[in-house]
């Protein structure tokens, strides 16, 4: 089986959270178990010079997207057994960051559209698309809509998995035609419709072949309005193709007996390490250097969603407890 990862993000080549680490070690899990795999992301500015060096200019094309027809580059290189796609276009993907311009719609317009656009410079075509959130969500949507003039592609499946249900890729009803480049029949018909907007994640769940969530409880947790944000009916809609597949961990790279970001490494067997990592930790932060006190600490994006507000909630009967508690991250204002 062949499977293209479709990401709008990576470790270690750019990461702004989890989806980057599933995109950074996943892939490279398929292939050590026979699967050939491969991940296409964007070349944002911020993917250091270290990774460009090893990088191989393939090609370059032009991407139609509605009347802008725009450049379109190919880079690659080898690592883990995963070939890994950069998608270059200095002027969606050279900003500083990876999101939050104002024009992200059109940003990953152009890469979904350059996924499959890309598709006959790859190495080879894929039996699988396995594409991730919002910016990845037009990908099964232009496939279906290439696949009616395009006999090479009809037989590729596709996978969307769901990694944060919030963010959805809302736009204006204009959009369709106007910045995504799509026929008006695709709002008319209900598949992009939602509260009188485009809705792309939407699109994605009801196009793709199979719908995952990160884990069987975020899969269940889905079908109740307060986690899903408006796409409950969706969910239920698509419930017969949902599956909820726990999300993994890279042992070899998170491994407290090895790892040269652990100060003080340990084992199951020789903890010792930790007890002194601890120590190092409180120092850091300027906390007493307590062995019997219980130290907590979170390192997530600072929202809701995330249980901040469940730590705040317990603050006080932590405090009483003396309970050291760290809390790192970025986020809502309000948090900080």
């Amino acid at each position: 089986m062949r499977v293209l990862y479709v990401t709008s993000e990576a470790y270690p080549f750019c990461k702004t959270g989890g989806l980057a680490d599933v995109a950074g070690s996943l892939p490279p899990a398929l292939a050590r178990s026979g699967v050939e795999a491969a991940v296409i992301l964007p070349l944002y500015d911020k993917i250091g010079e270290q990774w460009r060096r090893q990088m191989t200019f393939r090609r370059y094309i032009y991407v139609d997207l509605g009347w802008r027809h725009e450049y379109c580059g190919l880079f690659s290189l080898e690592r883990q057994g995963v070939t890994w796609y950069f998608v270059d276009n200095e002027k969606y993907f050279r900003r500083g960051r990876l999101y939050g311009e104002f024009d992200d719609g059109e940003r990953f317009a152009f890469f979904s559209h350059a996924v499959i656009d890309l598709l006959p410079s790859l190495d080879w075509m894929p039996d699988v698309l396995h594409c991730n959130d919002w910016q990845t969500a037009l990908v099964p949507i232009y496939l279906k809509d290439v696949a009616t003039r395009w006999p090479e592609v009809r037989g590729i499946r596709t996978v969307f998995t769901i990694h944060n249900i919030e963010y959805q890729g809302r736009y204006g009803a204009d959009s369709v035609d106007q910045l995504f480049g799509l026929d008006r029949g695709w709002y008319d018909d209900g598949t992009l419709r939602m509260d009188g907007d485009v809705n792309l994640m939407k699109g994605a769940m009801l196009m793709a072949d199979a719908v995952t969530t990160v884990s069987p409880t975020y899969a269940r947790e889905l079908h109740y309005p307060y986690f899903a944000h408006g796409l409950q009916g969706v969910v239920d809609l698509v419930d017969h193709k949902l599956y909820g597949i726990l999300n993994g961990i890279d042992v070899a790279h998170y491994n407290p007996e090895s790892d040269p970001l652990v100060p003080y490494h340990f084992t199951i067997e020789n903890r010792t390490g930790k007890a002194r990592c601890k120590r190092e930790i409180q120092r850091l932060f300027g906390l007493n250097q307590e062995s019997e006190w219980p130290l907590l600490a979170s390192v997530a994006r600072l929202v809701e969603q995330k249980g901040i507000e469940l730590i705040r909630e317990i603050l006080p009967q932590l405090m009483d407890m003396g309970v050291q508690l760290i809390v790192f991250g970025q986020g809502d204002p309000k948090y900080i």
